[in-house]
């Protein structure tokens, strides 16, 4: 009678684990399918390219991104009028997860630090390209395209010239002044990479 016990606890047990084994497989299903994840999972797939940017942008919404990063948060406001296919750009590639674990690549001093390449070396791009808008001015603090992925943050002190009617202007950052100074000073090679990864933690899109 007891070896019987004994066996109806053993079949209990593996029941109970065969039930959350099939809902763990049945979580991690849906996340794939519907592109949610747990809070805390990281997923990543850093060589991830596409054919083109998927519609995301909402002409409703202001937008604007959070990007934090190993030294702090930078709030960017997106010019999504002025821009509108490079922004679309953005948050679709912020909406696949593709810029957490990347790196600021490009650490020039009085001039810009960049972001968004997947091989770290800038020339690293989606898989796709986003024709040139928004083609004005300059100024410090703003944000440029340098491809369909990689972004740029000009410097206090840069020359404008080079990016004025270059580049398309997509945003401007309006606080986490103090983050993007601490990262251009950051120490580099002879290619302007810095020595220790800055690293993208993740990238927030805020609907206004």
């Amino acid at each position: 009678m007891s070896e019987f016990k004994n066996a109806l606890g053993e079949n209990k047990k593996f029941l109970l684990l065969a039930l959350v084994l099939l809902a763990v497989c049945a979580l991690v299903v849906f996340s794939l399918q519907s592109g949610k994840y747990p809070s805390g999972t990281l997923i990543i797939d850093k060589g991830k390219t596409y054919s083109a940017a998927e519609r995301v942008l909402d002409e409703k919404y202001d937008y604007s991104i959070i990007v934090s990063t190993v030294y702090g948060d930078i709030f960017i406001d997106l010019y999504e009028k002025e821009a509108p296919d490079n922004v679309n750009s953005l948050l679709f590639l912020i909406s696949k997860r593709y810029y957490e674990g990347l790196t600021f690549h490009k650490v020039v001093k009085d001039f810009v630090i960049q972001a968004g390449d997947t091989k770290g070396d800038g020339s690293g791009d989606p898989g796709y390209t986003v024709k040139k808008e928004n083609l004005v001015d300059f100024n410090d603090y703003d944000v440029g395209m340098a491809n369909a992925s990689q972004f740029f943050i000009v410097l206090p002190n840069s020359n404008k010239q080079k990016f004025n009617g270059e580049y398309t202007l997509v945003g401007k950052v309006t606080k986490g002044f103090a983050v993007v100074d601490s990262i251009a000073k950051v120490e580099v090679n002879e290619d302007y990479k810095p020595v220790n990864d800055v690293i993208i933690k993740s990238i927030l899109i805020q609907e206004d």
